[in-house]
């Protein structure tokens, strides 16, 4: 919902970008296509029953890594693989039927959670770029419940040295 109003016009010319960060700015109705990317928002119900289709561009692997910091809780829980997911956008947090992903391999022992981010955030431009001129072609696949975890803001201290960009700075460098 969010994009750098310097460059997306260039390429996208007949795109209406969202540069507020509040869902409401958007007109229901209006939008055949919302592509959510980084938005750490629940979007209300309205717009998602008045756009045609509306994805989210999930910087984890799901259903595994829902919800808040996946590439921390990757890291943190031990994992080799991350990832990113489209989804399609229902009523729930992350919940939707998948449309795309990546996955690449990631090394917990040596990697800290910007170095994780980074290759992240590349991975999921490429699936973006990919996946989306192909939205009309994808049959959604649900996700499987039985594999889900929620990893909630509020469970952030559990984190311990995963908590922030470097082992570093989330244990006050000592």
């Amino acid at each position: 919902m969010r994009a750098s109003p310097s460059t997306s016009p260039q390429h996208h010319p007949d795109a209406r970008l969202l540069t507020s960060g509040d869902w409401r700015d958007l007109e229901p109705g209006r939008c055949d296509l919302v592509v959510s990317v980084l938005y750490d928002r629940i979007i209300g119900r309205a717009l998602i029953d008045a756009t045609t289709k509306m994805v989210n561009c999930h910087p984890g692997r799901l259903p595994q890594y829902r919800e808040a910091r996946p590439v921390n809780w990757a890291l943190c829980n031990g994992e080799h693989l991350h990832g990113a997911t489209l989804h399609l956008i229902n009523e729930g947090v992350d919940t939707g039927p998948i449309l795309g992903e990546v996955t690449f391999s990631i090394w917990p022992a040596t990697d800290e959670v910007r170095d994780v981010w980074h290759r992240t955030m590349r991975h999921a431009r490429l699936l973006l770029s990919d996946t989306l001129p192909r939205l009309d072609e994808i049959t959604p696949r649900r996700q499987d419940e039985a594999l889900a975890v929620t990893h909630y803001s509020r469970d952030n201290h559990r984190l311990g040295d995963r908590s922030d960009w470097t082992r570093a700075t989330s244990t006050g460098g000592t």
